[in-house]
């Protein structure tokens, strides 16, 4: 509620102004609290920002925390027109040669020409593969058309698939039938056996038949792998290296491929994480530091929270990990140290290609040891990456309520600053509305004084003229 008031107009005096400064010198606690309201705000933003680091941190730990997320295996071929190699990180290493015997292929048959108007038999046929496996397709009337056919092939759940090509001649319309595996099949039409009621002839489809060019047999893919020949139902092989895809391209011709550690990839992923943490001690460093030639502090400095998330993501750099097998239980033996001033990671690049080339098993296993079975084991027993992870879920797991003992640290720091901004708005408002009580208190009272002095003056200037009457009637 608001008071209309227009000051000074009896007394002279500018009480719009008296007042408001006086609100004003009522309001300095309000700006007290909105500077330390906006300090917390600028403490939220800066830990939401080192959240994001240390989740960045995290999900590339992540990434490499199981040996086929830090391992990688490269394929080389010596022709690639021969042949391609995948592999993955389950291969072994080592050189192979192969020679390609045959390619498998699909069997394909193809019908004579029809016209589009052809109509045929009815009746029923089967798909027949020769090894017991006998699919049975019906071909009724209004169905007994190349395109009711093959629409009923498709169907009918047999291993082929029928297609209509046109070959532009005077009977252009040809039903060509292609295995989905290397079988070959029998499709004997002849059993459509009852005439068209349209009238039209009893014919049934014919295949052209192995001696027409059209025809292609099926035939399994055949090849010599390091001198011991293999047969497969496909050109593209996976179950006969562990972790190896052959992809089989050219008959006849022979080639040699290898499969190695990827070292590079390694690396790769091993400055990837050194990055992602230098990422966060950095803006950790900033917002704790102080400059005492300038006076002036990062925002975050002296933060006893901010302290003890620095302390935890040392301690991953000089925690050796237990159980690992070769020469390497450390990133520091890998050529991976830590600044003294500053405590941001630099990575020894000749260190670190000489572990990957003459131990890169032990390096693997430096990162993602005791993986899979992670419930029981004391923390200097998992990998590098699991150790990361484990840190970073205490700092960044969401907060669950008061109760849980499984915030993290950083959003429970956050959750506590929110609360606090909460609160200050709650205490800026009831101070507001007390002052707007006072405000209008006050400028009743100045209008009522004001009316008062009105009034005397009135009763004043009243006796005044009263007085200068009774003087003019002497005179």
């Amino acid at each position: 509620m608001s008071t209309f008031s227009i000051g000074g107009l009896a007394t002279g005096l500018d009480t719009n102004s008296i007042i408001s400064q006086l609100m004003d010198l009522e309001r300095s606690p309000q700006r007290v609290l909105k500077a330390k309201q906006k300090t917390y705000q600028s403490q939220a933003d800066i830990y939401t920002r080192l959240k994001n680091a240390l989740i960045n941190l995290k999900t590339v730990a992540t990434g490499i925390s199981t040996s086929s997320g830090f391992k990688g295996m490269q394929s080389t071929v010596a022709d690639s027109s021969v042949m391609t190699v995948t592999a993955t990180s389950t291969a072994s290493p080592g050189n192979h040669t192969l020679e390609v015997l045959t390619l498998a292929r699909s069997q394909r048959q193809v019908t004579t020409g029809y016209a589009s108007d052809a109509v045929f038999s009815t009746g029923s046929f089967s798909i027949d593969d020769g090894a017991g496996s006998v699919t049975p397709i019906s071909i009724s009337e209004g169905s007994n058309t190349l395109q009711g056919i093959a629409a009923a092939i498709n169907s009918s759940g047999g291993q082929v698939t029928a297609s209509i090509i046109n070959d532009g001649s005077a009977t252009p319309y040809r039903l060509v039938i292609t295995g989905k595996d290397t079988k070959n099949y029998t499709l004997d039409f002849s059993a459509l056996t009852t005439p068209p009621l349209s009238g039209a002839p009893a014919q049934v489809p014919g295949f052209l038949g192995p001696a027409d060019p059209s025809y292609q047999a099926g035939t399994a893919a055949s090849f010599k792998l390091d001198g011991i020949i293999i047969t497969k139902t496909s050109n593209a092989v996976s179950d006969v290296m562990e972790g190896v895809t052959l992809n089989l391209l050219k008959e006849g011709a022979t080639t040699t491929f290898g499969v190695a550690n990827d070292t590079d990839g390694a690396t790769k992923k091993v400055n990837d994480l050194v990055a992602a943490y230098n990422n966060a001690i950095n803006l950790i460093n900033t917002q704790s530091a102080y400059d005492p030639s300038t006076k002036k502090a990062g925002v975050l400095s002296g933060d006893s929270t901010l302290r003890a998330i620095q302390t935890q993501l040392r301690s991953l750099l000089t925690t050796p990990v237990a159980g690992v097998s070769g020469p390497y239980s450390t990133l520091a033996q890998l050529g991976i140290t830590s600044s003294k001033s500053d405590g941001t990671l630099s990575v020894d690049a000749t260190k670190l290609s000489t572990a990957l080339s003459t131990n890169f098993e032990n390096v693997v296993d430096l990162f993602t040891h005791n993986t899979g079975i992670l419930a029981s084991f004391p923390e200097n027993e998992y990998g590098i990456a699991q150790q990361f992870n484990l840190v970073m879920e205490r700092l960044v797991h969401a907060y669950e309520g008061p109760t849980s003992n499984k915030n993290g640290f950083i959003e429970t720091r956050i959750k506590g600053l929110q609360s606090s901004i909460s609160d200050i708005d709650k205490q800026v408002e009831a101070m507001e509305d007390r002052i707007g009580r006072m405000q209008e208190a006050m400028q009743k009272r100045f209008s009522a004084m004001e009316s008062m002095v009105s009034s005397l003056q009135t009763q004043g200037n009243a006796m005044i003229a009263s007085l200068n009457s009774l003087t003019s009637n002497k005179l």
